[in-house]
């Protein structure tokens, strides 16, 4: 007579793009955790690098998924219509656990039925400004954590976390139709509050949190992008109040003028000069500085030389 696995408490959702260098230390701090109980979904989102054969020797400790490339929230929403555990753990490809992790983060769970969601501190390492350096010194949380508060970045959540796999099925997985990249976890996030979800945190740095130059939270169009699609998103959510909508309303121009600053700088470092200009014109029109006057007058009559200037 076959046994049925055992279904374990926790299932860790892990997405992979192109991560080969980092994924064995990543995975090394998943297997290290003095909480065991758990299983490791690991998704290759259609990676180009040699994935497959770094993550051999982990085979048998993990759940391998591969797709084609769609996208970090793509591949976590393939994770989790596997995963089976009651708690779901989020964690890049490229960061890395504390061995107390899952023990700190799902004892909160456990004594507290009440909430929804645990977070943790963390260091950061790699970053040019951040490097050795706390998330909640950089980046504040006190109690109450409210929508409203998350909302206007007077209270920020951390994105390596553990929630109960019971509030995706009272608001749903992560959205997918977001446009750019970046902040579609703030944005499942801010649902959870939205429905009532309680979040708490822990102020012991149990996390690693890598800063590379090309990863998706240090790319300004991609997050910029979402941000303001995940905004216009709220905009037409009946739970958002008139008083959140005012606020939404009074912060989306100046967040579309950075965007379309951001990508001015994007498309003179492709040399697409007629896009450059389009976007720069946009931008000015916000921000109405002369040195932009003068910055679009030079992207006219000498782009190649703008761009060298601009350090691109």
């Amino acid at each position: 007579m076959n046994r049925m696995p055992q279904i374990p408490a926790v299932s860790i959702i892990i997405p992979a793009y192109n991560l080969a260098p980092y994924l064995a230390e990543t995975l090394s701090s998943v297997l290290a955790q003095t909480y065991q109980n758990f299983e490791a979904i690991v998704i290759n989102d259609g990676s180009t690098d040699d994935t497959d054969e770094v993550l051999a020797p982990f085979r048998d400790r993990i759940v391998y998924l591969k797709q084609p490339n769609g996208g970090v929230m793509k591949a976590r929403n393939a994770g989790l219509r596997v995963a089976r555990g009651q708690y779901i753990a989020t964690l890049d490809g490229d960061d890395l656990w504390e061995p107390r992790f899952l023990e700190v983060l799902v004892g909160m769970l456990d004594a507290d039925p009440a909430l929804s969601v645990a977070y943790p501190n963390a260091w950061f390492f790699g970053s040019p400004n951040f490097d050795g350096k706390l998330h909640q010194d950089v980046f504040p949380v006190a109690e109450p954590i409210t929508f409203a508060r998350v909302l206007k970045r007077e209270c920020y959540i951390f994105g390596l976390l553990v929630f109960r796999r019971a509030v995706l099925d009272d608001v749903g997985m992560y959205d997918e139709m977001l446009a750019g990249q970046g902040a579609e976890d703030f944005e499942l996030w801010l649902r959870m509050l939205q429905h009532g979800h309680r979040f708490g945190f822990s102020t012991e740095p149990l996390a690693k949190y890598r800063w590379r130059h090309n990863s998706l939270s240090n790319t300004g169009v991609g997050i910029l992008s979402c941000l303001v699609s995940v905004y216009e998103k709220l905009l037409c959510t009946p739970a958002t109040t008139v008083e959140e909508s005012a606020w939404i309303r009074s912060q989306l121009p100046e967040l579309r003028a950075q965007l379309n600053y951001a990508q001015f700088k994007a498309a003179l470092r492709a040399a697409q000069y007629a896009e450059a200009e389009q976007h720069l014109a946009s931008a000015a029109e916000f921000y109405r500085q002369p040195k932009l006057t003068l910055l679009r007058a030079a992207l006219k009559l000498a782009p190649t030389l703008t761009a060298k200037w601009m350090g691109t």
